[in-house]
Parts: C-alpha cells; sequence; structure tokens
C-alpha cells in the first residue's frame, strides 16, 4: 500500500527542514506526500523570517486534495496561529487517518515559529493522535522544565498521554550523550524506550524531527503498529545522518 500522507507545516526552501524535508521522508518510503504550506519561511544564518499562510488557501488546497483521494495519515509540523490550525482541522475533521503532531514552534536557535499556546497544542489530542516532542518542546507543553534523562522522558511522556493522545513518542536527541539514543514511546498499553546508537550531526543536517514525524505517519498510514512505525521512522533518521539522504 501506499498510504497518502497529508504534510502541514512551514515551507524552508532549501529543503534541510520543514515541507520539503516531509516531502522527502514520506517519499522515501514510498508514500504519496500532499504538501500544504502553513507558512513561508526564511531561515539562514542571518536572516529569519515567516509569513502565514492565508486560512482560505489552506482550506482550499486541503479540499481540493481529498477530492482527489483518500487521505490515510496526517503530519502537523509548524502551526504558525489559531486560523491556520482551525482552517486546517476543519477540513480534515471527516478524514479517517492518523495524525502526528510534531510541535515545532522555536526553531533549534530559539526563535518563534508559532504563535499557538500549549493548550491549542493539546487540544488537537485524540485517540488517533501520535505527539512527537522532545524534551525542550515537552516541558514546554507542560509548562515545566523535563529532567534530561530518561526518567524525564518517561514521566513527561505518560503526563502528555493523559491529555487524551494515542500515543506520545518523546524524542531522546537532547538526553546525555551516553553513546546511545532512546525515544520514549508512551501508549494506553505501557511505556516502551526504543534504543539505538547515537549518530553525530553536523549543523547542516537539521529537519529530524520532521523526517522521524513524517515518517511516522507515513508507516502508520500503511496500517504498521505504533511500535512497528517508530523503528523504521527512526532507521529513516539513522540513514539520512549517515547518508545525507532519506
Amino acid at each position: 500500500m501506499s498510504p497518502r500522507v497529508v504534510l502541514l507545516a512551514g515551507l524552508e526552501p532549501t529543503g534541510r527542514a520543514g515541507l520539503l524535508a516531509d516531502v522527502a521522508a514520506v517519499r522515501a518510503l514510498g508514500g504519496q506526500p500532499v504538501a500544504v504550506p502553513l507558512a513561508q519561511t526564511a531561515q539562514g544564518r542571518q536572516t529569519f523570517s515567516w509569513t502565514a499562510s492565508p486560512p482560505r488557501v489552506v482550506t482550499a488546497q486541503l479540499t481540493a486534495a481529498r477530492e482527489l483521494g483518500d487521505v490515510h495519515a496526517v503530519k502537523w509540523g509548524m502551526v504558525p496561529g489559531l486560523p491556520q490550525l482551525e482552517a486546517a482541522s476543519r477540513a480534515l475533521k471527516s478524514a479517517k487517518a492518523w495524525w502526528v503532531v510534531d510541535p515545532v514552534v522555536f526553531t533549534s536557535r530559539g526563535q518563534r515559529l508559532s504563535r499557538l499556546s500549549a493548550r491549542r497544542y493539546l487540544s488537537l489530542a485524540g485517540p488517533r493522535v501520535v505527539l512527537t516532542p522532545n524534551l525542550d518542546e515537552a516541558g514546554w507543553l507542560l509548562g515545566r522544565p523535563v529532567p534530561e534523562d530518561v526518567a524525564g522522558a518517561r514521566e513527561a511522556a505518560t503526563e502528555l498521554l493523559s491529555h487524551g493522545f494515542g500515543a506520545v513518542l518523546v524524542k531522546g536527541g537532547h538526553l546525555p550523550d551516553t553513546g546511545a539514543l532512546a525515544d520514549v514511546l508512551a501508549t494506553p498499553d505501557g511505556v516502551l524506550e526504543v534504543k539505538g546508537p547515537r549518530l553525530a550531526r553536523s549543523p547542516e543536517k537539521r529537519g529530524t524531527g520532521c523526517r522521524l514525524a513524517s515518517a511516522l505517519a507515513t508507516e502508520l498510514g500503511r496500517g504498521q503498529s505504533l511500535e512497528a512505525a517508530t523503528r523504521t521512522a527512526r532507521k529513516l533518521v539513522v540513514r539520512y545522518l549517515k547518508t545525507g539522504r532519506e
């Protein structure tokens, strides 16, 4: 099966992160990307700016996309504000699809990418919604710092799950470097640490979180289990870090 995956994110023209990175990840796994930019961004060494997409355009693009075929999964990345969130949510409301919500609120340099509050992100919860924060994003959503260790990640994942998500995957990239990396997957059935080797990442290789979330959405749209989809998504990121290709 080739799942059709709607990608909602900011367009970063170089493809190092954002919408073009999402498209590359979906295609690498044999999925069909439907790319809907919620914002246009400029992210260079000194230059930084973004402009939100008009809600009417978001609505029209999603409506047209759904007229052309079923949607099997949706990946939410950068959501600049409430108008874009509401437009996309309404247009996708009746789609029987997995949602993967990657709460991209700040760049790696700390620049703000969204006007949404943590409460708005948490309002996206549902039994077929997976939340994929890193430790900093988990802390922002919870309104408190998350200890930078596996126990802290497990506690944060469990607390976020209680808001009604089908699963929470807390990414372990910010955990101390012990030579290994553990992402924490919390579901109603329990908490699982998905481990693997930690790979060096140059500053040029951004967008690993975008790629992970998009790959996860693709595999869930294909019908894979949460654990199997997580492991496949991690393999794609490892391949990207090793080779520069998805």
